[in-house]
């Protein structure tokens, strides 16, 4: 029988609040219901949240990815004010990046 190893946590548990926050607001998920470590990336959720009214599942998986990543970085970029991103980001990544953005705002 072969062993499952899950991939570290460390560092993406630092981040539970603004994790919890963007699972919530922009892949309509929970993120306590998700396996999320420190290898994980954006894509890994891809089609997650997107409206109903752009995913065309006739055109194939293919063309719902990429309707997918045209519309969930420009949420991302307009909503928390991060930079250029791509949806093969590490999610501690940009949510370093979204906390990074969020203490600019505040000073």
């Amino acid at each position: 029988m072969k062993k499952f190893k899950l991939a570290p946590q460390e560092r993406i548990e630092m981040y539970e609040s603004t994790a919890s926050e963007f699972f919530r607001a922009v892949l309509d998920l929970d993120y306590r219901e998700c396996v999320v470590t420190d290898e994980s990336r954006l894509m890994d959720f891809a089609s997650c949240g997107m409206p109903d009214d752009l995913a065309d599942e006739t055109s194939g998986l293919a063309a719902l990815y990429e309707a997918w990543d045209a519309w969930v970085v420009p949420i991302i970029r307009s909503r928390y004010g991060v930079g250029d991103i791509c949806p093969a980001v590490l999610l501690v990544d940009l949510f370093e990046q979204i906390e990074s953005a969020r203490r600019r705002v505040q000073q």
